[in-house]
């Protein structure tokens, strides 16, 4: 995998991210955490796809069908996980 590939994929994630920060609101901190799971998301599910060898919207070498979806999920999990730690909080 080539550089511009790397680049394009990291600000497909990036602008994913955005969107869903968009959709969920919070401040700053919450705009780094969901970057860092669109980003981590992204790369392991092109690689989950990679090596299971689906082929779900290529675009050049990067395989964004997995991409997406394994970005997606990981930031649905992340959402998810901290609201759960919001319950807790308002609970005590």
């Amino acid at each position: 995998m080539v550089f511009p590939t790397i680049l394009l994929g990291t600000l497909i994630a990036c602008t994913l991210a955005c969107i869903f920060h968009f959709w969920r609101g919070g401040g700053f901190k919450w705009l780094v955490f969901d970057t860092l799971l669109a980003i981590a998301g992204f790369w392991l599910g092109h690689l989950i796809a990679d090596l299971a060898k689906w082929k779900l919207l290529m675009l050049g070498s990067l395989n964004l069908g997995g991409a997406l979806i394994g970005a997606l999920l990981l930031m649905i999990g992340g959402y998810w996980l901290s609201m759960a730690s919001v319950d807790q909080d308002q609970k005590n």
